[in-house]
């Protein structure tokens, strides 16, 4: 299970990448994934932008999917930015990073979720 891998392990994200924080796998509520480093896009109006999706292998009842930010790498530092509350029929859910909201490293955190069902969560740099 991809976990939170520790204070300064964080992979750097690159302009253009999609990474897993998690690839259709169990995940417990209260779980905070692997972190990553955001490279600052050369533009001044929006260097750091992400779009996160996840996707869950059923129907997951109530949940909630936090988007974790920090400018430390470490587990401590981590806070809200926003969430992921609802999902389409296809059980796919959305957040857009809004301009202006410029983390240094990014994280999911599983809140809630009343199913047992499998989660990806794909952020898209």
């Amino acid at each position: 299970m991809s976990g939170f891998a520790g204070t300064g392990r964080a992979t750097l994200l690159r302009e253009n990448q999609q990474v897993f924080l998690w690839q259709n796998e169990p995940v417990a509520a209260g779980t905070l994934s692997a972190a990553y480093e955001l490279a600052r896009v050369s533009r001044s109006f929006y260097p750091w932008g992400l779009s996160v999706e996840v996707k869950f292998s059923a129907n997951p009842g109530a949940f909630e999917i936090d988007l974790m930010a920090a400018n430390n790498d470490s587990a401590a530092n981590y806070y809200q930015i926003g969430s992921i509350t609802t999902a389409n029929a296809a059980n796919v859910g959305r957040w857009d990073m809004p301009a202006g909201v410029w983390p240094k490293y990014v994280a999911g955190l599983v809140k809630t979720l009343t199913n047992a069902v499998n989660t990806t969560l794909q952020v898209t740099r």
